[in-house]
Parts: structure tokens; C-alpha cells; sequence
């Protein structure tokens, strides 16, 4: 703890900040709900894709998702489509008969957490010696790849045959800014970067065993996203253990979504205002700085009263990352994520921000403007005007509000596509179809038993 600074001091802002928190809608079952909603719908999404016979599988990732968000940061719907009917091959041994077979293949001229995928014959477990469509190219090695413009250029082109704007930003894209959609493929084994995350020594005893074991079975994704630097960009493919970062953040107790949610805030209205544009810090580095210290920090350090000590740890980690220049990735080796974020003049300035932050024992929270949360804080501290605050209840009614509605809606759509695929079925088949479907595919949930309990003291509160 800094000096100066006496124990008390700490204690009783951690627990004012987590009552403006909890008033902002950031409570466990808020959380829950959202976590289910979106759930729900993830798997509602698969299995209509599955009723048209399409073998897709959509996956909500973010903050939506997470819980990790509140009503005035204005949080996107992130979704990931993966293209199921692709086998993707870590090795030979990987090759299926009859399916589209993708090879992953460690370049000399790949970066950390990119390959390229190689084109290999359906029939049988050898590369394939001509191109079979515009997206196939041939390397100076010989070899075909694919590339990973695809999805980009059918976006694009549908976006301007229907009219509509067309947004880009990494891998995604989406016709709606509110809306991000990434197109992906499904690796059922993790790469070797991955080896010696599930092996080294964890002082706060997280993830435990039992955690690491299931995430071995997560796999992970190919992201058709090449590395900023590279000069074969296009032919790069990005692995994400998307999966992964979603079941250690759904093992996440209340306490720690206060911490990451408190770096969110503090990113959106103080650092990166600050930055003015000059760089930018992301949602994923504070998420980086939230597992380190999850996984550093004895677990009696994740208490009500220690808040605001496990937000300043957080930020000390992002701020020797800064000075070392290399933010490293949670799971994967040799991983900056700096790279195409931040150059030296702009790690020189997001230093300079985070120093000013926390020599200031965290006092610019008082300046943030989202959801109140500066004025939520001064209550009760300094006479300030609180009227125009929302109160807690209707926060938590104004969200609950709209994940019924967003879930109606969605539902809806679905209930839609499914009818029109009835049009050649008898009911009885139709039923058939749908129970084999709803067996097949349960809520695609890390922690089911958690979020059910959740819902259950939910449903009591309310009286359901």
C-alpha cells in the first residue's frame, strides 16, 4: 500500500466503490442474468443454424456476455460464427475423409499465435496441387494456402448489393455497430504455445486443477486475422482460446468482475481520453491484468474491503508492461499485445497516465462520468447533487428490460426460420427433428450450475 495512505482509508473506499458499482447494475445477479440471456440465445442461434442444416456454431464472447459490463458503456454484441463443416488439422493424424481439411503450418515467416492453413485433399491426406477457388494461393514454397480474405470480401460485397453500411475492425464485421460478427474455424487441440500455461506455478492456487483440465478440451479458434506486422498478412490465421478466457471469467467471483469493471471505466473516461487517440488501451489488456492478478494474488486478497488494493495491483502490472514495452498474452508464449496498439511514445504517454492514477490512490475515479459513477462515489463524502442519479432499481429493471426484450426478439427470429423449414415436414417429423436438435445441443455453459443457482435466488428476489 502506498505511504500516506492508511489501511482504513482503502477499506472504506472499496466498499463505497462497490455500493456505486452495485448501484450501477454490477451485482451477482444482474451478472447471472446476463450471462444466461445471452447463453440462451447462443445456443437458440445453433440450433436453428443446425435445423437448416448448415453446420454452424454461434459463440457469444465479450462483455455482453461476461457480465462485465454496465448500461452507459454502451457494450457491443460480440458473436462468433464457426464454420463446423471444416476440419482443421493440428497434424496428419487430424485428416478426415470427405470434409474440407485445413493444415495448420508454423512458417518461418509466422509471428506467435499465427499459422498458416494449408489446403489438403478430401479424399485423401495429401495437399491438394491446384487452387480450387480465387482464395487459394500459392506460396513461393509451393504450397497452397488459404487465405484469409474470404469473409471480408462477401461482407463487403453484401453490404453494398443490400445497401447497408459496412463496418471492419479486426476480424469482424458487422452492418451495425452495435453488433460484431467474427468468422471463424474450430481447432479441437490447442498449439504449443498454449504447453506452458497449463504448467507453471500459480501462487493464488488459480486456475485449480480441475479448471485447466476442462480447458484442455476447449480447443481453440482460427481467426481469419493476419499479424499487424507481417508482410504476409493475408495468409495468416490468428489462434484464440476464446473459449478458454470465457470459462476462467465464468469462474470469476462478483469481487473480481468489480475489479475488471472499475479498469474499464477507469480506461474509458481517463486513460483513453487522455491518450486522445494517440494509441489505445483495450478491454483485452485489462482483462490480461485481471487474470494475472487473479492468479498472483492470495485469494484472502480478493475481499470487499480489499478492492481498491486488487484494482492498484492491476494497474502496476499494466504500467511495468508499459515500461518493458510487452504486454504479454494470459495463455499464449511470446505474445505482445501491444503490438499495433501502442508504439513508444504512446506507451511513454499511457505510463505517464497510469503513474498520475496511482500516485492518486485512484482519486480520478471521482471524474468518471459513466453511469455516475464519480458522483455515486462523492455521495455521502461531499454535498452533491444526486438527483438526477438513476437509483439501483430501476438500473437493474432498465437492464432486465432489455435482455427480455433482446431475447423476445431474438427468439422470434428463430421461431421464424424454423416455421419456414417446416414447409416439407410432416409435424411428427418436425417434432422429431426439433427434440433430437434440443438433446444434442444444452446451454453452452462452463459453470451451468453457478449461473443456475444465480437465477434461482434471482427468481426468489422477485417473487417468481
Amino acid at each position: 500500500m502506498a505511504a500516506g495512505v492508511s489501511g482504513w482509508f482503502y477499506d472504506v473506499m472499496s466498499l463505497r466503490l462497490i455500493a456505486a458499482l452495485e448501484d450501477m447494475g454490477v451485482t451477482e445477479l444482474i451478472v447471472g442474468r446476463r450471462r444466461h440471456a445471452f447463453l440462451l440465445e447462443e445456443s437458440a442461434g445453433t440450433m436453428c443454424a443446425q435445423l437448416r442444416g448448415s453446420n454452424t456454431v454461434y459463440y457469444h464472447f465479450g462483455s455482453m456476455t461476461e457480465g462485465t459490463t454496465t448500461p452507459g458503456m454502451g457494450s457491443d454484441v460480440d458473436t462468433l460464427v464457426c464454420d463446423d463443416s471444416v476440419n482443421i488439422m493440428s497434424g496428419r493424424p487430424d485428416w478426415k475423409r470427405g470434409r474440407p481439411n485445413l493444415l495448420m503450418v508454423k512458417h518461418a515467416t509466422c509471428s506467435p499465435q499465427h499459422y498458416r492453413l494449408q489446403e489438403i485433399r478430401a479424399d485423401l491426406p495429401l495437399p491438394i496441387t491446384q487452387p480450387i477457388d480465387e482464395f487459394c494461393v500459392i506460396s513461393q514454397d509451393g504450397m497452397i494456402y488459404r487465405n484469409n480474405l474470404q469473409i471480408e470480401t462477401i461482407s463487403r460485397n453484401a453490404a453494398t448489393e443490400n445497401n447497408m453500411p459496412h463496418f471492419h475492425a479486426g476480424p469482424s464485421h458487422s452492418v451495425h455497430e452495435m453488433f460484431d460478427f467474427v468468422f471463424a474455424f474450430r481447432c479441437r487441440k490447442l498449439p504449443t504455445e498454449c504447453d506452458s500455461w497449463f504448467n507453471r506455478a500459480r501462487p493464488g492456487k488459480w486456475p485449480t486443477s480441475e479448471m485447466l483440465q476442462a480447458a484442455r478440451k476447449f480447443g481453440c479458434f482460427l481467426l481469419p486475422d493476419g499479424h499487424c506486422y507481417s508482410v504476409h498478412r493475408a495468409l495468416e490465421w490468428r489462434v484464440s482460446p476464446s473459449l478458454i478466457e470465457r470459462h476462467l471469467m465464468f469462474s470469476m467471483y462478483i469481487i473480481h468482475i468489480h475489479c475488471y469493471v472499475t479498469l474499464k471505466l477507469l480506461k474509458k473516461d481517463i486513460i483513453n481520453p487522455y491518450l486522445n487517440g494517440d494509441g489505445k488501451l483495450t478491454s483485452f489488456h485489462c482483462k490480461t491484468a485481471l487474470f494475472y492478478a487473479r492468479e498472483q494474488l492470495l485469494p484472502d486478497m480478493w475481499t470487499v474491503n480489499h478492492l481498491y488494493d486488487c484494482v492498484m495491483f492491476c494497474l502496476k502490472l499494466l504500467r511495468d508492461w508499459t515500461t518493458e514495452g510487452h504486454c504479454p498474452h494470459y495463455i499464449m508464449d511470446q505474445v505482445n499485445l501491444f503490438d499495433g496498439k501502442l508504439n513508444v511514445d504512446q506507451r511513454n504517454r499511457l505510463r505517464a497516465i497510469l503513474n498520475t492514477i496511482i500516485d492518486n490512490h485512484l482519486a480520478p475515479l471521482a471524474f468518471v462520468k459513466t453511469d455516475d459513477l464519480g458522483v455515486r462515489l462523492l455521495h455521502n463524502v461531499y454535498t452533491v447533487a444526486i438527483w438526477d442519479m438513476t437509483p439501483r432499481r430501476a438500473v437493474c429493471q432498465k437492464i432486465t428490460g432489455f435482455l427480455s426484450v433482446f431475447n423476445n426478439a431474438r427468439q422470434m427470429r428463430h421461431l421464424c426460420d424454423i416455421l419456414k423449414q417446416a414447409t416439407n415436414e410432416t409435424p411428427a417429423e418436425l417434432c422429431l427433428h426439433l427434440h433430437s436438435l434440443i438433446t444434442r445441443l444444452p446451454l453452452q455453459h462452463p459453470h451451468r450450475h453457478r449461473t443456475e443457482y444465480t437465477l434461482r435466488r434471482l427468481d426468489a428476489v422477485n417473487g417468481v
